[in-house]
């Protein structure tokens, strides 16, 4: 794992010593080694972390043999191999063991098609001085980051916001629309960022920088949906796969563990490397005593069914001393509080191994949330009478007592979310990811004035109007809230300690099977990831086959009315931004302390802004 940047520039030579800041600016994504060069117009930059081939001559920015064409490259390209067998029977031959050296033989030989055939997580960039151009693209989900800003003749990139600001070059304009986005979903959707003219190269896209501008495209899509499709065919295709997908993940030069939080999908990882490796799996999760979602228990039951070397730690939450470090590496605002367990994971399983395994996107993919079993009901329940929604129904659930406590134990809390999904999802049939705070409340405590039309979280929601609504919110998730939310979660917290972390789901090909599959393989009743827990049960104990969904919960609700209470305030009015309105902000800390709602997400949101603004702005 690494990290990548460069400038082109076709007007003059960009400056060494930008790139190298740039570059420094990388340090904790690849911690090994580091390298940069440079063309008459270009330089790149390149930080590693050494997984695989950990010699010097693996090393980047890697050259042809000509010189002439130079690669950065960021991710792990697992079917590598099978690849470069390919390449040596058509008379190539090679002088590293590294992915990296792959890429740049396929480039050379295929070119911009060379994306087609990488099995993996990437960014990548390609600089050709015969053609004078850099190739850029990125991964078919989304799982590394491509930052850029083009203007006029000359291209800044990076892998990280905090690196490329380091181009004086790079302006720091706020974009209005991206903030109020950021404040509606807890991320700002690519290919947006908080700077208006800076953007993420979305997933599953490339792009051409040249003397004649950009040009982007996508190259992969999620396929649709197969109605025809059979059940049990699919049941052995997606253990087949799965299989598959972790066995060449397994393939390193360092040592190699797993994230274990006793959910079905991680283990199920953890149950198919047990039978490609002779040693036990090193596992390892993060407990929380004394809260309602602390999963150890069912953590330990996985590892001991499994016969893993586990290790499991009770942390402190500790907000306070890791706030401004978390901040710090999103580059940008990022409002999922999960963040917080997930930095606190990554940190200690990095004292042990330099490749975690993790089970991230089975829920996006297989429909493990419990929101679309909701949205199913949400189908059934605007059948009724208008009257009786809105005069009675409603009403009633809105005057059930406030509460902080977590949702997956609250009756209360779980009404109020349905009801209120209901009318949003009514009102506008494109805003199916979930929203932190309401359009109407962003209006009041911004006056942004927010267009729907470029947002794109809207757009992808549109884009999948033709399907049932329960498969919209599926594949709408999967362009914007697994790419832009859990991935760059997982991506920031982890390299943040130099950690990579892997996700067999997320396999293109087993990707493109579970899009395909009808939903009513995924959701059966009442159950969740049917399909899943189906085919998982020769690998998972049936307790936890059975057992309800918590995730990394943070009990924010009720630390900002004790411990985190003074903390939080003193942040929340003593930075002064002029985004926010004061009376609108004094509003939703007077009503979470008096109880009258549960305003703590969206006050963490607002949180991490001020203290981003403090850090970029």
């Amino acid at each position: 794992m690494c990290g990548i940047c460069g400038i082109v520039d076709f007007a003059e030579q960009p400056r060494g010593e930008v790139v190298a800041s740039m570059t420094e600016g990388l340090r904790h994504r690849g911690p090994d080694m580091g390298g940069v060069c440079s063309f008459p117009g270009c330089g790149l930059g390149h930080r590693r972390l050494s997984i695989l081939d950990l010699s010097y001559a693996a090393g980047q920015p890697m050259l042809s043999e000509d010189g002439k064409v130079a690669l950065v490259f960021n991710g792990e390209i697992y079917n590598f191999k099978e690849l470069r067998t390919k390449l040596e029977a058509h008379g190539l031959r090679f002088r590293t063991d590294s992915d990296t050296e792959v890429i740049l033989a396929l480039y050379l030989e295929k070119g911009e098609a060379l994306v087609d055939d990488l099995n993996g997580m990437f960014s990548l960039a390609i600089w050709d001085d015969r053609r004078r151009a850099l190739l850029a693209a990125r991964d078919r989900l989304g799982k590394k980051p491509f930052y850029y800003h083009y203007s006029g003749r000359r291209l800044s990139f990076s892998s990280e916001l905090s690196s490329l600001v380091r181009d004086p070059a790079v302006p720091r304009e706020i974009s209005p629309q991206a903030l109020f986005e950021y404040l509606l979903y807890d991320f700002v959707p690519a290919p947006h960022t908080i700077f208006s003219g800076v953007h993420k190269l979305p997933a599953g896209h490339i792009a051409v920088f040249d003397a004649d501008g950009p040009r982007i495209r996508r190259y992969w899509r999620a396929p649709e949906l197969d109605n025809e499709a059979d059940y049990e065919r699919s049941r052995a295709r997606l253990i087949e796969l799965l299989e598959d997908a972790v066995r060449i993940r397994l393939v390193s030069d360092v040592p190699l563990g797993a994230f274990l939080s006793g959910g079905i999908d991680s283990t199920a990882i953890v149950a198919l490397m047990r039978r490609h490796s002779s040693d036990p799996v090193k596992t390892f999760s993060i407990a929380f005593p004394g809260t309602t979602h602390d999963e150890s228990a069912w953590a330990q039951m996985a590892a001991d069914a499994l016969g893993t070397d586990h290790r499991q730690y009770p942390v402190e939450y500790d907000v306070e001393g890791i706030f401004e470090p978390m901040v710090r590496h999103f580059g940008e605002p990022f409002g999922d509080s999960s963040a917080v367990p997930t930095w606190h994971l990554s940190e200690k399983t990095r004292r042990h191994v330099t490749v975690a395994l993790s089970g991230d996107g089975g829920d996006e993919l297989f429909g493990g949330y419990e929101r679309y079993l909701a949205r199913r009901f949400q189908l059934a329940y605007d059948l009724l009478p208008s009257t009786l929604r809105e005069r009675v129904i409603e009403p009633l659930v809105d005057r059930l007592p406030t509460t902080t406590d977590y949702y997956g134990t609250s009756l209360s809390k779980k009404l109020k979310l349905f009801v209120e999904a209901a009318r949003r999802v009514r009102s506008d049939p494109l805003a199916v990811i979930p929203r932190t705070f309401s359009c109407d409340q962003l209006a009041e405590l911004t006056g942004i004035r927010y267009d729907s039309h470029q947002d794109p979280a809207i757009e992808a929601a549109q884009r999948w109007m033709q399907l049932d609504p329960v498969s919209r919110m599926w594949f709408t998730d999967i362009e914007t809230y697994l790419a832009e939310d859990i991935l760059t979660k997982v991506d920031r917290m982890s390299m943040a300690h130099a950690l990579e972390v892997r996700s067999p789901f997320l396999d293109y090909r087993l990707v493109e099977l579970a899009c395909r599959l009808p939903a009513a393989f995924k959701l059966k009743g009442r159950t969740t990831k049917h399909i899943m827990r189906d085919a998982a049960r020769e690998l998972v104990p049936g307790p936890i086959l059975t057992r309800s969904k918590y995730g990394f919960q943070v009990p924010l609700g009720t630390w900002f009315k004790n411990g985190l209470k003074e903390w939080a305030r003193s942040r929340l009015f003593g930075t002064r931004n002029g985004f926010f309105q004061p009376d609108a902000v004094k509003k939703l800390w007077h009503e979470h302390q008096q109880g009258q709602s549960d305003h703590a997400h969206r006050i963490w949101l607002l949180l991490v802004f001020n203290e981003w603004y403090r850090l970029y702005g």
